[in-house]
């Protein structure tokens, strides 16, 4: 019934709308047809000697995007095809259309809406969806598919995760502008218990699940140079529906409107999130203050990958002198867990940063940054010690100037970059395998012959990686160079190889070489087809005769060969 509601509403919605905003008076100066758009696609291939590859030996896809228009209402449609993965029968396929005039778009297909980061934001939906946005007035709604059935699979090589079909759908309504605003949102999730069939000797931990978050975002400008903004939401959430639903929790009745919302049992969890941030902008001056609290247990179905059980605050400050050439950037943040001091530790991580760029000139430029991170473990139900508690402090700091100078013939670019990075580790327990610090650098040479359009460019690499009583250093040395062949320069190739020794005080290593090349080809100012390719070796290591005897491995032997085709044509 809510599925048929919400889609007789999105239609009439649409309908009304579309009749209000269609101005019949300026149809003539709108051409009746354009179309444009590209469509591509490309395959990569991919080998090695490793005993466990990384990577699919052979992967393809396909794209498309369209833009047609008809009397000034456009009409854009896209989609992509690839294999996913080998664990998958079926290929990964998307296709989506959205529609819009003036203030009204209309979502059909793959399509995404964000309404929160709290409670809808970066979650893809298969369905249908509107965003009616007239002058200070929003209203967004859509219904759909999140995420498809796949049932587990333990026989294969690569066994399948499952995934139950969860059926979504949201509305959000709101008021105001882009200085000041206020919005409502809704969303509900619901997974289908027998949409998927377990494997007999299942492992899994995935339950079907069932989800109702409604939320809140604003914007006040409180000033013409102070706003604030921030989003709050509290989600329901049933981990597991194969229990039975109840009326009460302990001696305290379930509220009506609660039980509406969403059916709830014993695996039940009620919490919230919220967010705010002051921010100041000033002409050479901005900062801003924020502070963000996610509870244990709070969880949208609808933004993937969202942390709970954490609390954040955090501090920019930007700023610049001397009409922008000097341009000066610190930052803080400070988070932990265990908010409602539940667990047996609470993790603290503070990170600080300090960034400073000056324009020395119109040829030099130079970058200076530092960051430094604590993590640090405190006292939860359980008391630590020092052999126990996790104390880090990770200091990074990175020097990069840059220097470029040309005339009518030739552009010369020289760029540098130092970086140390030291790991101080304070429990006495793992401090010996874990302290260590860093040092690389590098240098880099290009020449542009820009009437001939042919670079070249070249660069050194090296680092040193010191821990306890062991010791690893690399140089490498790496050319390569860029051309624009034909009339039309519609031929364009790169190439580049590479040569890296290796040493490490308490073992064997092997020295390294690396070979790219790149080509495309535009055909009609239309077509454009590329290839590319890299190979990487590694020599093998055997400074013990026995150990061809003994079929003892090498330290180091690697191959790695891959390469691929693309096309793409646009209109």
């Amino acid at each position: 019934m809510i599925k048929n509601l919400f889609s007789w509403i999105v239609v009439s919605l649409l309908m009304t709308q579309f009749l209000q905003a269609q101005d019949i008076g300026t149809l003539k100066d709108q051409k009746p047809f354009t179309f444009n758009g590209n469509i591509g696609g490309g395959a990569n291939g991919y080998t090695s000697n490793e005993e466990f590859p990384t990577r699919d030996p052979f992967s393809w896809n396909l794209y498309g995007n369209f833009t047609p228009s008809v009397y000034g209402i456009s009409l854009p449609f896209s989609f992509a095809i690839s294999q996913f993965s080998e664990s998958y029968t079926t290929a990964f396929t998307q296709f989506g259309i959205s529609p819009s005039y003036k203030w009204i778009k209309l979502h059909l297909g793959y399509r995404n809406i964000s309404f929160s980061p709290l409670v809808f934001d970066g979650q893809s939906f298969m369905g249908t969806g509107i965003e009616l946005t007239p002058k200070n007035l929003y209203f967004g709604a859509f219904y759909g598919r999140l995420n498809k059935a796949i049932s587990e699979e333990n026989n294969s090589e690569r066994p399948i995760e499952p995934q139950y079909k969860r059926i979504g759908y949201g509305v959000k309504a709101g008021i105001g502008g882009d200085h000041t605003n206020f919005s409502l949102q809704y969303f509900h999730a619901k997974d289908d218990e027998n949409s998927i069939e377990r494997a007999n000797d299942s492992l899994t931990t995935v339950l079907p699940q069932e989800n109702s978050v409604m939320g809140t975002s604003w914007k006040f400008t409180l000033t013409k140079e102070l706003s604030l903004t921030g989003d709050a939401a509290v989600s329901v959430l049933s981990r597991d529906l194969s229990y039975n639903t109840v009326d009460s929790i302990g001696n305290k009745q379930v509220p009506s409107f609660l039980k509406k919302l969403i059916p709830i049992n014993s695996s039940s969890v009620i919490s919230w999130s919220g967010q705010v941030q002051l921010a100041l902008m000033l002409n050479n001056f901005n900062a801003i203050l924020g502070y963000r609290r996610v509870e244990p247990d709070f969880k949208s179905l609808g933004v993937p990958y969202a942390l709970d059980d954490i609390e954040m605050i955090s501090a920019n400050i930007n700023t610049s002198f001397n009409k922008g050439k000097i341009n000066l950037n610190a930052a803080f943040n400070s988070q932990h867990n265990n908010l409602q001091n539940m667990l047996s530790s609470r993790l603290v991580t503070r990170t600080g940063n300090l960034s400073l760029n000056t324009f020395v000139n119109q040829h030099l430029n130079i970058n200076m940054n530092m960051t430094g991170v604590r993590i640090l473990q405190k006292d939860g139900l359980l008391e630590l010690n020092d052999l126990q508690r996790l104390d880090q402090t990770m200091i990074t700091a990175v020097l990069a100037p840059s220097l470029n100078f040309s005339d009518l013939v030739h552009q010369h670019t020289i760029s540098g970059s130092f970086t140390y990075t030291n790991l101080n580790d304070q429990n006495p327990t793992t401090k010996d395998q874990t302290n260590g610090n860093n040092v690389s650098a590098s240098l880099n040479y290009g020449l542009y012959f820009t009437q001939k359009y042919f670079d070249v460019n070249s660069t050194v690499l090296y680092s040193v990686y010191e821990q306890q009583n062991s010791q690893y250093k690399s140089l490498g040395f790496n050319v390569g160079g860029n051309v624009q062949l034909l009339k039309a320069r519609t031929l364009n190739l790169q190439g580049s190889v590479g040569y890296f020794l290796n040493k490490a005080s308490d073992s064997a290593t092997g020295n390294n070489y690396t070979f790219s090349f790149n080509g495309s080809y535009l055909l009609f100012n239309s077509h454009s087809i590329g290839i590319f390719a890299s190979y990487m070796i590694t020599p093998p290591v055997n400074l013990n005769p026995l150990n061809d005897i003994n079929h003892v491995p090498y330290a180091v032997n690697s191959k790695m060969l891959s390469g691929g085709i693309t096309y793409a044509y646009n209109f």
